[in-house]
């Protein structure tokens, strides 16, 4: 898919973002994990863009998206979600958060509910126990750069099979990896290694779906199901033969789990 897209300013950062589809269907945005970039959701913009309009973006300090120096709070990354709408013109949307995609999610779904549709949250978490982890990231980072952490990385995102498989996407993911700004990766880390949200997933109204990889150690299935089991009525698809990217390694599961729960309203 084509990589053209726009820039516009957004709760003061300028953000890019791709609009795909009819203008006047409903809108399903897009948000990615850390160290990638709205490209990591290119097969969904191909399977939905004919029936809805795909909204996809970089998140703050990713991709084409400002970079601005830390320390700032998951709530900021949120409020740029709310600014770039706002921007945008968009009133309402069915939004799927992937990892850290997906951290967002739940908490625009606590901010903003009048913006919200259906949430669907995929290989993702909602609480952080271990901050020393992320201490670990950032140290690496900032002394050795994104190079550093590529290989480890794409080994807890993707399967064994699928990198013998499929070496050309593991390639592309790898490039979203080495072009994150430091700085970029460096906020998102703590902003997101305190979150600590799972008591208050119960005022989450919206009809909710999580979708996670079998494989997935980053963000394990016991973690979705604590998602699962706290926002009331959301239900959980287990995808086999999955690791943390499960929307990219297992493209047509991720994509008929959900047209399925979007096509209920």
């Amino acid at each position: 898919m084509p990589a053209s897209s726009d820039r516009i300013i957004a709760n003061g950062i300028g953000i890019r973002y791709r609009f795909d589809g009819p203008a006047d269907a409903p809108v399903i945005l897009f948000s990615h994990s850390l160290a990638s970039g709205l490209e990591m959701w290119d097969a969904q913009a191909a399977a939905f863009a004919g029936d809805y309009r795909v909204l996809r973006y970089d998140i703050r300090g990713h991709g084409g998206s400002e970079v601005t120096l830390a320390p700032y709070g998951p709530e900021v990354l949120v409020a740029d979600v709310h600014g770039l709408l706002q921007a945008l013109g968009v009133e309402r949307v069915h939004f799927v958060g992937l990892s850290m995609g997906g951290m967002i999610g739940q908490l625009f779904a606590l901010a903003h509910p009048e913006r919200l549709d259906r949430l669907v949250l995929c290989d993702t978490a909602s609480e952080m126990p271990d901050p020393e982890m992320w201490a670990e990231r950032v140290r690496v980072a900032e002394k050795d750069g994104l190079a550093a952490l590529a290989a480890p990385t794409l080994a807890r995102w993707f399967t064994p099979a699928f990198h013998k498989t499929r070496p050309d996407e593991v390639a592309r993911i790898r490039d979203l990896i080495l072009r994150t700004p430091v700085d970029g990766y460096v906020g998102a880390c703590r902003a997101i290694a305190g979150l600590d949200a799972t008591s208050r997933l119960k005022a989450i109204a919206a009809p909710t779906l999580c979708i996670v990889g079998d494989r997935d150690e980053t963000t394990p299935p016991a973690a979705a199901e604590a998602i699962r089991d706290a926002i009331p009525g959301a239900e959980l698809v287990l995808l086999d033969h999955a690791a943390h990217l499960s929307n990219i390694e297992q493209a047509d599961a991720f994509n008929a789990a959900l047209a399925g729960f979007l096509a209920r309203g």
